[in-house]
């Protein structure tokens, strides 16, 4: 039968730098199962980002393609028919606005990151009035995609 040694001077206790712990030793860190976790959260949004957005973008904007313009624009309890597009600036375009206290406002997002503009009347129209007549995305180099209420006031 062998005995071994314990204690003395080539005990891992002894041998370890200071604030080593011996029971650790040769374990591994907790960086790898983080840097996992962050892989699986991206690619799970990688994957879930597209789905929602499809189908909240089909349910607000009219089309499952969120990257793309939308074929409609649902906004202040009505809806806006894609009007085609039309050049011009914010200036021009609030001065075809007739409503008292209209102002150039930004509006929102859609799904893909465009923005969306809009004439706004003021904070508080009276019961059953309109916001606005026309909202206006831009395309870019000073063309905008219009979007014209559906129906009328």
């Amino acid at each position: 039968m062998t005995m071994c040694r314990v204690g003395g001077l080539d005990d891992p206790v002894w041998t370890l730098p200071f604030g080593g712990d011996a029971a650790r030793e040769g374990r591994p860190t907790g960086r790898p199962r983080v840097v996992v976790i962050a892989l699986v959260v991206l690619i799970s949004l990688g994957v879930a980002y597209p789905v929602i957005a499809a189908g909240l973008s089909r349910r607000d904007y009219g089309t499952f393609a969120f990257w793309k313009l939308p074929n409609r624009i649902d906004y202040c309890g009505r809806r806006y028919d894609d009007g085609g597009p039309q050049r011009g600036s914010p200036a021009l375009f609030e001065s075809h606005d007739t409503a008292r206290g209209a102002h150039w406002s930004f509006l929102s997002w859609t799904f893909g990151g465009r923005s969306i503009y809009a004439d706004v009347a003021p904070l508080s129209p009276p019961r059953n009035a309109v916001c606005t007549m026309v909202l206006y995305v831009p395309l870019g180099g000073g063309d905008w995609e219009t979007y014209v209420l559906s129906g009328g006031p």
